[in-house]
């Protein structure tokens, strides 16, 4: 096993040098990550209560682009679309954006985190629509689609309540006050000063009680707050605060009631908290923990087992930083280096299980990138074979799809890790 840590050491150097050419490996792979956009649509509730705001926003991470280089830039040209649609089809709206993202090294054109944020509004009635995005690569040609349906069809009622939009700070305008925009991917890293949520919704002319209540995964209440205020004119705004101290766990629900009288609504939403020790990538520590088996040893393996639900934040802390390879700085290269393997894997080599529990996403993990890849189509055989060499190891690994839907396996058992 220790001779395996120096393997993923030594391969993470070469990545954090450059020397690890990605690109090999995904020119051939069906282009999948300029699917990868990210796109959420918030609605809220305006001054005119039989209306609303449709609030849209797209994150187009740096990795679902084509860069090209030009003198001592990257740069990647894109087009994407925006359309708001009622459900048989109707256009409402649309917004398209041509432009470029350009970045100033190699690493930055592999970045989830490093991204560029479209945002599109309209104000719309009660109904049935759905959101229609997509997003062109310029240079390749590559489209991604994405569409989100939403069902507005009950804001006609008296009482209404919006999902609890999580706000965060960034530079500009975004349509909630100077410098917050809402967190697209329900995940954070901005939690120094707390959690800051947006509650709107319609009720009665009269006095209404909001009870909101963060909830971690095993069903504890870690925070509460209930406001009770009165509404002259049949609409409310709110925000409340989770206070940073309250913060427990990397995930937990957002559930907000809204009382009138006799009518009761609840609206719930799953936040994920990126906190220092622990790699971006990860938003479920039981995955953090399962993903890690092919560099444990066997005592780590029982030491998962036996965790409680309430300590294993403490314990995937603790594996990552055994295998810290600068433990005087703040980040972990390797944790983070490791779990991009694992999205990599998840995004390119995922088969009827995960990607990163294939064959292929398991030497992926383990060694990186390969050096050259070899690939041979039989079709008299109806397979495909490849293999991938990794000149700076003096290795090989041979993967033969045999039925011919993808499902590639190691032709020769690897003995580094047994399942």
């Amino acid at each position: 096993m220790k001779k395996f840590k120096i393997i993923l050491l030594f391969s993470l150097l070469f990545v954090l040098n450059g020397n690890i050419t990605l690109a090999q490996r995904q020119q051939q792979i069906p282009k999948k990550n300029i699917e990868k956009f990210a796109l959420s649509a918030f609605t809220r509730t305006t001054n005119v209560s039989d209306s609303l705001e449709v609030l849209i926003y797209m994150q187009i991470p740096n990795i679902t682009l084509q860069y090209v280089k030009i003198d001592t830039s990257f740069i990647a040209r894109y087009e994407a679309v925006i359309a708001l649609q009622t459900k048989k089809g109707k256009q409402i709206g649309r917004e398209v954006w041509q432009d470029s993202i350009i970045v100033k090294d190699y690493n930055s054109t592999n970045s989830i985190l490093e991204n560029k944020t479209l945002m599109s509004m309209y104000t719309i009635s009660s109904g049935k629509y759905k959101v229609v995005a997509s997003l062109l690569d310029l240079d390749t040609k590559n489209i991604g689609e994405n569409t989100i349906k939403l069902d507005l069809s009950d804001y006609d009622n008296t009482h209404y309540l919006h999902e609890p939009i999580l706000l965060e700070k960034s530079v500009g305008n975004w349509g909630f006050g100077d410098s917050l925009i809402p967190v697209v991917s329900n995940s954070t890293f901005d939690i120094d000063d707390g959690l800051t949520f947006y509650l709107s919704g319609k009720v009665s002319p009269n006095k209404y009680t909001l009870n909101t209540q963060f909830v971690n995964k095993d069903g504890k209440v870690l925070f509460e707050k209930t406001i009770t205020d009165t509404s002259q004119t049949g609409i409310f705004h709110h925000t409340i605060n989770l206070p940073n101290e309250q913060i427990e766990g990397i995930s937990f629900k957002v559930k907000t009631e809204l009382v009138q009288d006799k009518y009761i609504t609840e609206k719930i939403k799953n936040i994920v908290i990126h906190k220092a020790g622990i790699s971006h990538l990860v938003s479920n520590l039981d995955d953090a923990l399962q993903q890690m088996r092919y560099i444990l040893n066997s005592k780590e393996r029982a030491e998962i087992k036996k965790v409680s639900s309430k300590n294993k934040e403490e314990l995937l802390k603790k594996l990552w930083k055994r295998r810290d390879p600068t433990p005087d700085t703040a980040v972990n290269e390797l944790m983070n280096e490791y779990y991009k393997r694992v999205l990599f894997a998840n995004t390119h080599f995922d088969s009827f299980v995960d990607g990163w529990e294939t064959d292929m996403g398991m030497i992926y993990i383990i060694f990186g990138a390969p050096d050259d890849i070899e690939r041979t189509i039989l079709p008299q055989m109806q397979n495909t074979t490849e293999i991938w060499y990794y000149y700076r190891i003096q290795e090989s690994f041979t993967f033969t799809d045999t039925d011919g839907f993808g499902q590639y396996r190691l032709s020769t058992p690897f003995l580094g890790y047994r399942r």
